[in-house]
């Protein structure tokens, strides 16, 4: 009985929104160029995997490996907090772990973090924060946490109820 009513909370937990757009936000991807969000997923729908700590990297990368053959993903990592001497170290951390043909949607960034906390609906600091954006950048679905069977399901719904680009 309790299974039931977790998957149930947790299927409800993605959220669905209307017209809250994705802060702009700029940023270094893996290959080392200038990347800004939303710009870059603009025309198209794009789901925003975003890790606000090192010890979000385990959803954040499950989230990414189940969602980058159905969506045009782009991973953030928000090292604002971190101290200067050691994002250096971290960003190539990332670049180890990063498969090459995914680390020009893998973007770095040291500023935004209070707006980027605001549109993912910050609530706990090591949890993945899952953004579905429309092709015009305007956040339509939002999950935190583990990705679940649930969870892909129902984001995978309400990006079918997105309209076609055109």
């Amino acid at each position: 009985m309790r299974t039931c009513a977790l998957v149930i909370l947790v299927a409800a937990e993605f959220v669905s929104l209307h017209g809250e757009q994705l802060p702009h936000v700029e940023g270094e991807n893996l290959l080392g160029q200038k990347t800004a969000l939303p710009d870059a997923a603009a025309g198209h729908p794009a789901v925003i995997v975003i890790g606000f700590t090192h010890a979000s990297q385990n959803q954040t990368k499950a989230w990414a490996a189940r969602l980058q053959h159905e969506f045009a993903v782009y991973t953030i990592a928000v090292l604002e907090d971190a101290p200067r001497l050691v994002r250096g170290m971290a960003v190539h951390g990332m670049k180890g772990g990063v498969p090459e043909d995914q680390r020009g949607h893998f973007v770095v960034i040291y500023h935004n973090e209070k707006e980027l906390k605001q549109a993912a609906g910050f609530d706990g600091p090591n949890d993945a924060y899952v953004l579905l954006l429309d092709k015009d950048g305007a956040i339509r679905g939002r999950f935190h946490g583990p990705v679940t069977d649930a969870a892909m399901e129902q984001l995978r719904s309400q990006a079918a109820a997105q309209p076609e680009p055109k």
